[in-house]
């Protein structure tokens, strides 16, 4: 048996908010709690390709699949669409009041300690970076704790033996197609066609009561040890202005336009070469 931990995340549609909708509060934050909620895309994509792995010949490959989110009670729903997709475990693990949207070295300590001290999976699949934050580190930093190797940008992936997966990966212009043993650390890039299939009303009723494992901060100690201080306070926000000065170069023909360019702006430069 092949087992696959899942790390996904729930993000607001942040597309459903009107120019108006952001606006800083009182405490320097935008207020998102009013928007709808849906899968973070990279993860959506992740969930799917590990579905995709049982559509593979009958009898090929058995699968153990443990879904992991980090977040509050906003994410049961989408927990129990996995159960009714016949996800093997569900587990959540509540922030509290901790807002970790910007701190993925917390939310990679909590995935790699899971993993080495209670799942044991081969490979962890996950999107490459969450909606909201985009740091696009947290499955690297995973790897970075759990000492194992990480393919980025996956788009595609099959099982070719026990233990093994072949995994596609976007490359400058092209693909790569290499075949990695277990563990790894697998980031999913943009996958065509890998939306989240949708589960019958059947499967609903009968697997969508599983039962789900609820985890606190506590339990993560060396995370939640790197938690911000209480009495840190935002004080203020202010925009990164990433404009490059320019001028114009004014002469009568592109000659002289070139020949001034050199003089005085490219040759100090080219004898420090």
């Amino acid at each position: 048996m092949m087992k696959l931990l899942l790390p996904f995340s729930v993000v607001p549609d942040l597309e459903a908010l009107s120019e108006e909708d952001w606006a800083f509060r009182s405490d320097l934050k935008v207020n998102t709690s009013f928007a709808p909620l849906d899968w973070n895309s990279f993860d959506e994509s992740a969930l799917e390709m590990s579905l995709k792995l049982s559509d593979q010949p009958k009898g090929s490959f058995c699968f153990y699949r443990c879904a992991l989110t980090v977040g509050g009670k906003s994410g049961d729903p989408f927990l129990k669409t996995l159960a009714a997709l016949k996800f093997d475990q569900l587990v959540r693990v509540d922030p509290g009041d901790a807002d970790l949207r910007f701190r993925p070295e917390i939310i990679a300590r909590i995935i790699a300690s899971y993993a080495r001290e209670q799942a044991h999976p081969d490979f962890i699949v996950m999107g490459r970076q969450r909606q909201g934050g985009d740091n696009a580190c947290t499955p690297l930093m995973a790897a970075e704790l759990l000492g194992w190797p990480c393919v980025t940008q996956v788009t595609a992936m099959e099982a070719v033996e026990e233990h093994r997966l072949r995994v596609t990966g976007a490359v400058d212009g092209g693909k790569a197609v290499q075949t990695v043993s277990a563990p790894c650390v697998l980031s999913v890039g943009d996958a065509p066609g890998t939306y989240l299939r949708v589960p019958t009303l059947k499967d609903k009723m009968m697997y969508g009561k599983q039962p789900v494992t609820l985890l606190k901060m506590a339990d993560f100690p060396q995370a939640e040890a790197m938690l911000p201080h209480p009495d840190a306070e935002l004080c203020s926000l202010t925009p990164i202005r990433r404009e490059r000065e320019g001028f114009l170069i004014e002469a009568g023909t592109p000659e002289e336009k070139a020949r001034i360019l050199y003089h005085h702006y490219l040759k100090g430069r080219l004898s420090r070469l």
